[in-house]
């Protein structure tokens, strides 16, 4: 078997949002409560799954434009963290 051809399979577009989805909402309950000590409400927990059944209806079905990359949802998802735990901390 030659090993110098490199067969990948791509990831699609859904997997990779709903990784960044995934960990960072894991990760964010993780600072909440052992780094922070703080339980606000599941809704607040679950602010990164947001972008990503947001992006499963208008993401998904956008053609072009910002919608349509997927940098731009890993981007919002990540941003979301961010102000949760901005807003908690304060």
């Amino acid at each position: 078997m030659d090993t110098s051809e490199d067969t990948q399979l791509p990831v699609p577009d859904d997997l990779v949002v709903a990784a960044v989805a995934a960990g960072c909402t894991v990760a964010l309950a993780l600072v909440l409560r052992f780094v922070l000590g703080e339980s606000p409400s599941y809704l607040v927990r679950l602010a990164p799954l947001w972008f990503y059944f947001v992006y499963l209806f208008v993401g998904k079905n956008a053609e072009s434009g910002p919608l349509a990359a997927v940098r731009t949802w890993v981007l919002l998802v990540v941003a979301t963290t961010l102000g949760v735990l901005g807003y908690v901390v304060l």
